[in-house]
Formats: structure tokens, sequence, C-alpha cells
């Protein structure tokens, strides 16, 4: 890999000047330009690709929200503020890494190496990924397969176990469950976690086969058994496996595509159980 190309976001020339400092002994780390706004960052963030971020702007929960909503791919961010009370939000909100100010050397550089780490990890599955894709094709023998990563949605998902990367069939996965920046992918065969996010891997997936029912759950429609309305307002997925999925109030899209039978089509697609979901009103839907 080569350096990591890095955005200072910070709103005092103070705070961009001391990061610029504390980076400029890392011959891993390239620093591309700074921003000294959220719309000046998503803006140079956009045009630059970098993959790292570091952002100062006073309240980690105005900034984190505002510059990680929306943004793919999203790069690993570190933020760095005097309000410790703000830890927790900023994690919620997706934030890789969080630095007290005023930060410690020694902290910074710990945050920094595992920043490296894990960006090395993204682009090592990304390579695992096409490979596995490019080997597909080559097995099938159809040149229509080689260009499924530019024309249309991924077949498989690069999963790293310890230090070996395994190939899951996206087709085997029944949900995958979002936990802040992790997910656990939930497949006919186990569970694997990702060091990824859910919104990520959501825009990898065919939607017409995963459906996102919550922030935290996305469903893959052949493997919807029913759908259930408590008559309160509530709606509940059923799976094949058993497991129960609460549908969020703003994902009451999701339930109506069900119900128009895409689970079947899903279905077909993936090798999972053919037939739309049975549905199971108590209330109104």
């Amino acid at each position: 890999m080569g350096k990591v190309r890095t955005l200072i976001v910070d709103g005092e020339e103070l705070g961009r000047r001391l990061l610029r400092s504390l980076l400029a002994s890392d011959r891993d780390v390239e620093i591309v330009d700074e921003a000294r706004s959220v719309t000046e960052a998503r803006r140079k963030i956009a045009e630059l690709q970098p993959e790292l971020v570091f952002t100062d702007l006073g309240n980690p929960d105005d900034a984190c929200s505002d510059l990680l909503q929306d943004l793919e791919p999203r790069p690993y961010m570190i933020v760095l503020t005097a309000h410790a009370e703000y830890a927790l939000r900023a994690f919620e909100l997706q934030a890789d890494d969080f630095l007290v100010k005023p930060v410690l050397r020694q902290r910074f550089a710990r945050s920094v190496i595992l920043a490296k780490r894990r960006i090395a990890e993204r682009l090592v599955a990304g390579l695992a990924r096409k490979i596995a894709i490019a080997t597909e094709a080559i097995h099938r023998g159809t040149a229509a397969l080689a260009t499924a990563p530019a024309a249309g949605y991924q077949n498989h998902m690069m999963i790293r176990v310890r230090r070996r990367m395994h190939s899951v069939d996206v087709g085997e996965i029944s949900w995958i469950e979002g936990a802040s920046q992790y997910s656990r992918v939930h497949t006919r065969n186990g569970e694997f976690l990702l060091s990824r996010t859910l919104g990520s891997l959501e825009c990898e997936l065919d939607p017409e086969r995963f459906l996102r029912l919550h922030r935290s759950a996305i469903v893959n429609a052949a493997y919807v058994s029913e759908m259930r309305s408590s008559g309160d307002g509530r709606y509940y997925v059923h799976l094949r496996c058993g497991k129960v999925l609460c549908v969020g109030r703003t994902r009451r899209g999701a339930l109506e595509m069900l119900a128009a039978g895409i689970a079947g089509r899903s279905a077909k697609k993936s090798g999972g159980p053919e037939g739309p979901p049975r549905v199971v009103l108590q209330g109104a839907f």
C-alpha cells in the first residue's frame, strides 16, 4: 500500500498546524489538503478521495453527523475534541476513533497505526473481491460476469477471518446486523464479524434482494417467511431461521416491497426458498 491520503478538517489554523506537526514525521501519511468547515470537507472528500480524515469542528455530534451523512465511500475518520463526554455519541455516528485534547503524542501515534492497519485491510479486501469475481468469470467461461463490478452488484462478499479471506455467496446471507463500525453477517453456515458499516454494505447489495428494515438490520428477502403487525403501529419480519426483526418507522417501504412479492423473485436469484412471505396483519398495514 502507498502513502495514506489524509485530509485535515479543523476550523482553527492552530489546530490544523498542530495536526500537520504530529503527522510530519510519518512517512506513510500524505496530507492532501485541509478544510475549515463541513461543507468544504465534504467537497474535498468527494474530489480528493482521502483514505483518512482528522476532524475537529467543536461538537463531534454535529460534525460527524453532517460530515458522514450519505458519504460513500466513507474514509476512516478520527475525531478530535476537548469534550470527552462526546466519545460515545461519536462512535454511534460511526467515527472510527476518538481523541481527547490535549492529545498525547503516544496516543496519537497508536491511533494512526490502527488507522493505517484498517485502511490496508479494506484495500486487501477490495482486491480479494475483484480476484474472486475474475476467478468466477474464468470458471464459468462468460465475459459478461467479468464486468459485474461495473455493471451490477456483487455475487460474493469477501470476509476476513483471522488472517484468511473468505468468499461468501450473497445468496447464502439471510440478514446482516449493524453494530457501530462493525457488521455481523448471518449466513446458512454461520456468522461472520466484518469491520465495515452497515451503510457501506448496503451500497454493494442488490436492493431487489436485500432490504434495509432498520438502522441496524438488512434482510435478504428470500429468507422472509412472514410479516406481522402487532396492531399498535409496529411491524415485524419473521425469517425462516426463526429470527424476528423489527421494522423501523421510516422503513415501511420495505414492507410494501416484500408484500409485492419481491421475495419470490429474489429466491430464484439466490437459490433460496421460493414464494412471497405470508402477511399476518392484526392492524392496519
